[in-house]
């Protein structure tokens, strides 16, 4: 029944762009598809057992897309993005008990399907499945190895359980004591300011629509800077959401690059309001062009998190992270070792190790 109400609001929405576009502007109409492979093969030990997964790397998973482009003289365009994941079992859900690779191309692959109008004067108006205000505003990062570390630490391994004495299973994963609170997809409305010297502000509204039994319904606001300063480049977002559950999340990131040496930090924080969850998360980068073939990427993180799952909770974690970029081919291969700490009054568990290879192919 929803689908089919955002069916009607969305020809209703299409139809009122058309009144509202200048008459007067030739339109030049595009079409363009797009996509990524990012596939890996990473490896746990929970401190009794290891295993081996080949997976699709949740950190940038694999997609493929497309935007029809219709582009007026003065500025003006109206935009259909439609995108989706390919259904293939991901680095942040297998378990120890779920090895097997395979394929399920369901309703939450869908990532966007979007009419985006965007004017030089009034702004960006986005309506359907797509980014929230808030999504992304976690993430600000130069260090070039996001595609396999970055805030969202669960993105990989997020589903291995920790184990107790004797490796008894405790019933956490880490996906569970880890999260950046960062927004996500919904089927929203959005509105996005022309930018002001670099400075964009957003705001959306709108509900989960793909998960079965889900009414859950989000609301926040946004605010995104970049710009350059000789040789420093500098990216800051700041959001605050509002979830109909009771839930209000306030979430930042800045990152900083200095280009002649490729050194860049990045940090990012977020708390729930109306609870104790919060976290910390600093990186350190640097990019170099060491090889013909494309630039060199390195880093090191380390994130700090209270009261995730239980009060009183701590949870912990650092990673390495390298990526080789191949530029003739538009790949990148990367390695990363991260390892995930997790403490609770009256609860210990078993450190857990991750190390992971993989590649991520664009066109």
């Amino acid at each position: 029944m929803r689908c089919r109400s955002f069916a009607r609001v969305t020809l209703s929405a299409i139809a009122t762009l058309g009144v509202i576009m200048p008459g007067a502007a030739v339109a030049q109409t595009g079409f363009e598809v797009y996509g990524q492979l990012n596939f890996g093969i990473f490896s746990t030990d929970d401190g009794f057992s290891s295993e081996t997964y080949f997976t699709d790397n949740d950190n940038s998973n694999s997609r493929i897309g497309f935007n029809w482009i219709n582009s007026f003289g003065d500025g003006r365009s109206l935009r259909f993005n439609f995108e989706t994941g390919l259904g293939l079992n991901g680095s942040s859900s297998v378990s120890i008990d779920d090895t097997s690779p395979d394929v399920d191309l369901n309703r939450p692959e869908l990532r966007k399907f979007e009419f985006i109008y965007k004017t030089p004067d009034i702004g960006t108006i986005s309506l359907g499945q797509g980014g929230t205000a808030s999504e992304g505003v976690a993430e600000a990062d130069f260090s070039g190895t996001s595609v396999i570390a970055y805030s969202g630490i669960s993105d990989l391994a997020g589903g291995i359980e920790y184990r107790g004495a004797g490796g008894a299973g405790t019933g956490i994963v880490i996906g569970d004591t880890f999260s950046s609170f960062d927004g996500a997809r919904r089927l929203r409305l959005r509105y996005d300011t022309p930018s002001w010297n670099g400075l964009v502000f957003s705001a959306s509204g709108g509900e989960e629509v793909l998960a079965d039994s889900d009414d859950t319904e989000y609301y926040d606001i946004g605010a995104r800077y970049s710009g350059d300063y000789g040789d420093l480049r500098a990216d800051a977002r700041l959001s605050y959401a509002w979830v109909s559950e009771g839930e209000e999340l306030l979430v930042g990131s800045a990152a900083v690059l200095h280009t002649p040496t490729g050194l860049s930090f990045a940090v990012s924080a977020g708390a729930q309001q109306e609870g104790n969850d919060d976290y910390l998360y600093g990186k350190l980068g640097w990019q170099q062009d060491w090889f013909a073939i494309g630039t060199t990427a390195l880093s090191i993180d380390l994130y700090e998190g209270s009261d995730y799952e239980f009060d009183g909770s701590d949870s912990s974690s650092a990673g390495l992270a390298a990526v080789q970029k191949i530029d003739e081919y538009n790949m990148e291969i990367y390695a990363v070792w991260r390892r995930h700490e997790f403490g609770a009054p009256g609860i210990s568990v078993a450190d857990v190790d991750v190390f992971a290879i993989g590649a991520r192919w664009q066109f």
